[in-house]
């Protein structure tokens, strides 16, 4: 009986430690985009400055890359390039996935079946060969390849909104709402969307910048004109760099911008799944 009663107390705990843990994971890469976009970094992350695979020291705290550039530099310049284009997926996700949603609940019957029916075909498309096909296309340009990310994942937005619309629309303080003569905007996008349904958008957008982050360095590990190129910094094209080296002995050039992919991705799933946590406790 003693412990089924402390049960829940424990479970809440463990959630609780798995979304601080998601927020630690987020750190390294926050205080890299801060640095980066303040100019905080201790060198040029495009000026060569040491020898190829130098050893860590006083002036470079990681070492060097393959080509003698401060890797703890182009490993904060990474993050920073990175935030930009990943803020444009999850606005065009947001706007795309916002409009559809509502447009599918509250288009009438017209309306909502041809807004489903787009959504069903957009949500049917195999993601990442629809965003290589846009690299392809445009090549090293973030913002249409990050475009085309946050296209594919609208229908997961709009699947949010719907499901928060419907479940809400004839709830009492609604139909108060109505009753008081408010426009059915101001209902939609302030008391359902951002009085309720933010927590589970917010959810969302933290898986899309995790698969972002993983096109992102994905196209820029590949090369060939995809993704982010030399000079400038990517953790993608800087694994690509610095592979050859592994098998030479110079195994943290290559090692660094890989754990800095990893803890990011789950930084973002963990912060993500317990921002859903949340909000099933309190459905």
């Amino acid at each position: 009986m003693g412990k089924f009663l402390t049960y829940p107390t424990e479970n809440r705990d463990g959630k609780m430690l798995s979304f601080i843990v998601g927020i630690i994971c987020l750190i390294p890469a926050t205080l890299g985009m801060l640095a980066g976009t303040l100019g905080w970094l201790p060198h040029d992350p495009m000026q060569f400055i040491a020898e190829g695979n130098a050893g860590p020291s006083s002036s470079l705290l990681l070492g060097a890359d393959a080509l003698g550039r401060d890797l703890f530099s182009r490993l904060g310049a990474a993050a920073a390039y990175f935030t930009p284009p990943g803020a444009l997926a999850m606005g065009v996700a947001l706007v795309v996935g916002g409009i559809l949603g509502v447009a599918e609940s509250l288009g009438g019957r017209i309306w909502g079946a041809v807004t489903a029916w787009l959504l069903e075909v957009l949500d049917s498309l195999p993601k990442f060969v629809l965003v290589l096909l846009v690299a392809s296309i445009a090549r090293s340009n973030l913002i249409w390849i990050m475009t085309a990310v946050g296209v594919t994942f609208a229908p997961q937005i709009a699947g949010a909104i719907r499901s928060s619309v419907e479940r809400l629309r004839a709830a009492a303080f609604i139909e108060a709402e109505r009753c008081l003569g408010v426009s059915m905007a101001r209902i939609v996008f302030v008391h359902i969307l951002w009085g309720h349904a933010r927590r589970v958008i917010l959810a969302q957008l933290m898986s899309l910048m995790a698969y972002a982050l993983l096109v992102e360095t994905s196209l820029s590990y590949l090369g060939g004109e995809l993704g982010v190129q030399e000079p400038k910094p990517s953790w993608g094209n800087m694994i690509a760099l610095a592979r050859d080296g592994v098998f030479t002995g110079h195994l943290f050039p290559a090692l660094a911008p890989a754990i800095m992919i990893s803890i990011t991705l789950v930084g973002f799933t963990l912060v993500g799944q317990g921002i859903l946590r949340v909000v099933e406790e309190r459905s």
